[in-house]
């Protein structure tokens, strides 16, 4: 049986494959506090469902924390009586088991501010086509309520304001709530509630991402910025703005993956919450080169670690570790933003995302394959290149003024790019 156990081919839930044979084989594997990974199988019976499965993907880890507790979960109610909310809470356990603490606070937020509050009540077999349709309609149709500070008439004052969430955040929305419906209906062998249902969107809202990069020449004033008015962080600043990594990577990395000879490093961990993990975002390694500049940075700066002699810098074996030897956080870098913001006088608010926004631009404008800029930045899909090129006011211009069509009005015997 060991050998039919490899021939199992995953399913689309986690910890769940299928024999050749048909049946189901639920796998759990379980971190131990002293680090160890404890695994543990079972075999179903022929006559079980994925949702069997599920389920028992989470009593094996149950079994596996607790092993004296003797408690058995319940088995999936039927669809006529489980309600959406209560599916949910053993579909967010199975979903976010073993990914980033950030996912499983993204996914926890969406299902309780954004998916829930419209359909938890719903039991599960009442979530149709209609049902999701009417919950975009509903998305689209929420406004984002915050209290903002003013000064008026000398005195500072307190006041709410509403505007409409961004694309960006119904989409991520609709991410999670497609994958809950789906896997909802396919546990209790219901239609998919999804199919051919548009995701919620707002047309009428300004673009914001196209106008949050930097050209090339306001690349280079930041890095001249950043080594005069926070050369203490001016390295990480440099590699966010010459590699693109992710800042998670970032504080991630370990000199054991940085080869200076080479000139380049291995993107291989990152940080969430605090939490170092042995993978990145899109669960991929990759190889990002360093350009010269940073080379000779990342060598005077490990000369200074090296100089102090801090024992839990050191240890860490973190390239950018904080003071006590710790991984930083992405907002550590925050106040060096705002700084440089003011300094150059930037109407934009300038952080991580930007940057490897414009690395990504600039090098879609310098002509660079799509796939090595793919693989640079470490994209999983042109569609998300695409998104992350900011095209500028200018370059449109210049884009449409090669057309060659005639002015009605002035020297006729020219068109507008000046050619005859």
């Amino acid at each position: 049986m060991a050998i039919e156990f490899k021939k199992a081919k995953a399913t689309r839930h986690p910890g769940v494959s299928r024999l050749p044979n048909g049946r189901l084989l639920a796998r759990a594997a379980v971190r131990m506090p002293n680090g160890k990974i404890v695994t543990q199988r079972r075999l179903l019976p022929s006559d079980a469902t994925e949702a069997d499965a599920v389920q028992a993907v989470l009593q094996l880890k149950e079994a596996i924390r607790s092993p004296k507790s003797g408690e058995i979960p319940t088995p999936l109610p039927p669809a006529t009586s489980q309600t959406v909310e209560a599916y949910s809470k053993s579909w967010l356990a199975v979903r976010t088991d073993g990914q980033k603490p950030s996912t499983a606070i993204t996914y926890e937020a969406c299902l309780s501010k954004h998916i829930l509050p419209r359909v938890g009540h719903l039991t599960c077999d009442q979530v149709n086509r209609q049902a999701v349709q009417a919950w975009v309609k509903w998305a689209q149709s929420r406004e984002m309520v915050r209290e903002k500070k003013i000064v008026v008439d000398g005195e500072e004052k307190v006041i709410t304001i509403s505007e409409p969430y961004s694309q960006d955040s119904m989409r991520q929305w609709w991410r999670v709530a497609k994958m809950l419906f789906r896997d909802m209906a396919a546990d209790h062998s219901l239609p998919d509630p999804t199919v051919r249902v548009e995701p919620p969107q707002r047309p009428e809202l300004e673009p914001k991402r196209e106008q949050r990069t930097l050209d090339l020449d306001t690349t280079g004033r930041l890095l001249e910025a950043a080594r005069k008015h926070t050369a203490d962080r001016y390295a990480e600043i440099a590699m966010l703005v010459l590699t693109g990594m992710r800042p998670g990577e970032l504080y991630a990395l370990k000199w054991e993956c940085v080869d200076l000879a080479k000139g380049e490093v291995m993107v291989r961990r990152s940080v969430s919450k605090g939490v170092l993990t042995e993978t990145t975002k899109t669960k991929a390694r990759r190889v990002v080169p360093l350009h010269p500049h940073l080379v000779e940075e990342l060598q005077a700066h490990r000369g200074r670690q090296l100089e102090e002699q801090d024992s839990r810098m050191l240890a860490s074996g973190l390239v950018f570790p904080s003071s006590v030897g710790t991984p930083r956080t992405p907002n550590s870098l925050d106040k060096a933003f705002l700084k440089l913001c003011d300094v150059l006088n930037l109407d934009i608010n300038l952080g991580s995302q930007v940057l490897r926004r414009s690395l990504n631009s600039n090098l879609v404008q310098a002509q660079v394959d799509r796939l090595v800029i793919r693989s640079i930045v470490g994209h999983t899909t042109e569609e998300m290149t695409a998104r992350y090129f900011g095209a500028r006011p200018e370059d449109k211009r210049a884009a449409v003024a090669i057309l060659p069509i005639r002015r009605r009005s002035g020297d006729n015997t020219k068109n507008d790019s000046g050619a005859p």
